[in-house]
C-alpha cells in the first residue's frame, strides 16, 4: 500500500494596503470637494458682497444742478421784461465723493479702488453703474411752473469724470410766472425762491433705481432793500420823547427788517433832520442786517434852536420815510 503524498502549497501573504486604499482615496476626495466648496463659497460671497456694494454705490451717486444764482437772476429779470421764458439747465451725475470738478482728477472712487485690488488678487470684474432718463420740475415761490420728463440712452458713469445732461425747460403759463416773481420779490426784499427737484434713472446690471435730487436758489431780481418797521424820538435815557430843551441831545430810534430768506446786506441809512420844514443836518449810519432778522439803529441829533423837529429816512437814494410822516419833537 502506497503512502499518501502530502503536497505543500505555500500561502500567499496578505497585503494590507490593498484593503485600506479605498477609505484613504474616499477621504482624499471628500477633502478635495470640501476645499472646492469652500473656495466656491468664498468667491460667491465675495461677488455677492461686491455686487451689493456696487448697488449701494449706485444709489448714492451724486446729481449736481448746474444753474448759478446769477443766471437765474438774469433769466427772471428777462422774463419780467418780456424775454423768452425758456431756460436751458444742466445736471451732472458723478461720484458720491465729488464736490467740484477738481476732485474728479485727484480722487479715485471706491469701486475703482476695489477694481485695482481685485486685479491684484483675482480676476474679479467690478460692475460700473449707468444712468439714463431724467425727470425735472421747477417751482417758483412754491408753485410748479415746469415739469419735464426726458429720455436719454444709457451711459456708464466714468471713474474719473462727469456725465452732463442739458435740459430745456419750457414755461407754458408765462403770465403766472411773472406774477409769482413780482409777488415773491415784493414780499422778500427783491428775492425770489426757485426750487428744482427731479430724479435720474440709474442702472446696475438687471437692477435699477431712481436717484432723487433737489436744490433751492434765491436769486435777486431787484435791488435789495430793508423794510421800514417803526421810528420815534427818544431822550438820553432811552424813553420816548415828545419835547426837549434847547441844547439837549435827542435821538432818532429806527427799526428795520430784512425780509430776505438768504441774503443779508450792509449799507448806509441816512437820517435827514428838519426844523420847521427846513433841512438843518444829516446823519448817516451803516445798517448791517442778517436775512430774516430785525435791527435797531440810533441817530444822535443835537437840538440847538427852538422849533418843531422832524426827519426823513433815505436808503440808497430812496425815501423810506418822508418828513411828513415822521413824529415831531418840540424844542423850547
Amino acid at each position: 500500500m502506497e503512502k499518501p503524498v502530502n503536497y505543500y502549497i505555500p500561502r500567499m501573504p496578505k497585503h494590507s494596503g490593498m484593503t485600506e486604499t479605498k477609505p484613504a482615496q474616499r477621504d482624499e476626495i471628500v477633502g478635495a470637494l470640501i476645499l472646492v466648496l469652500m473656495f466656491a463659497a468664498i468667491m460667491i460671497g465675495r461677488e455677492a458682497g461686491n455686487f451689493y456694494a456696487s448697488y449701494e454705490e449706485m444709489k448714492s451717486l451724486k446729481v449736481l444742478f448746474r444753474v448759478e444764482e446769477e443766471e437765474l437772476s438774469d433769466y427772471l429779470r428777462g422774463v419780467m421784461e418780456g424775454d423768452s421764458p425758456d431756460l436751458d439747465v444742466g445736471i451732472t451725475i458723478t461720484l458720491p465723493a465729488v464736490i467740484d470738478e477738481t476732485k474728479t482728477v485727484t480722487e479715485v472712487p471706491p469701486y475703482a479702488r476695489r477694481w485695482l485690488i481685485s486685479v491684484a488678487l483675482s480676476p474679479v470684474v467690478v460692475m460700473q453703474p449707468s444712468v439714463s432718463d431724467v425727470e425735472l420740475e421747477l417751482y417758483v415761490e412754491g408753485e410748479r411752473v415746469v415739469s419735464e420728463a426726458l429720455s436719454f440712452p444709457k451711459q456708464k458713469v466714468p471713474y474719473l469724470g462727469l456725465i452732463d445732461r442739458t435740459i430745456e425747460l419750457n414755461v407754458e403759463d408765462v403770465s403766472r410766472l411773472r406774477l409769482l416773481v413780482e409777488e415773491g420779490a415784493a414780499a422778500h426784499g427783491g428775492e425770489v425762491e426757485v426750487k428744482a427737484t427731479g430724479k435720474v434713472r440709474a442702472h446696475l446690471w438687471f437692477l435699477e433705481t431712481w436717484l432723487p435730487f433737489s436744490t433751492t436758489r434765491y436769486p435777486l431780481v431787484e435791488t435789495q432793500s430793508p423794510v421800514y418797521v417803526s421810528s420815534e424820538w427818544r431822550s438820553l435815557d432811552g424813553s420816548p420823547a415828545g419835547s426837549a430843551e434847547v441844547g439837549d441831545v435827542a435821538f432818532v430810534y429806527v427799526r428795520l427788517r430784512n425780509t430776505a430768506r438768504v441774503h443779508s446786506f450792509r449799507d448806509n441809512l441816512t437820517c435827514v433832520v428838519l426844523r420847521d420844514g427846513v433841512q438843518v443836518g444829516t446823519v448817516s449810519k451803516e445798517t448791517p442786517l442778517a436775512a430774516g432778522s430785525e435791527g435797531s439803529y440810533v441817530f444822535q441829533v443835537p437840538v440847538d434852536e427852538p422849533g418843531f423837529y422832524g426827519y426823513a429816512l433815505i436808503f440808497r437814494g430812496r425815501e423810506m420815510l418822508g418828513s411828513a410822516e415822521s413824529p415831531r419833537l418840540r424844542v423850547d
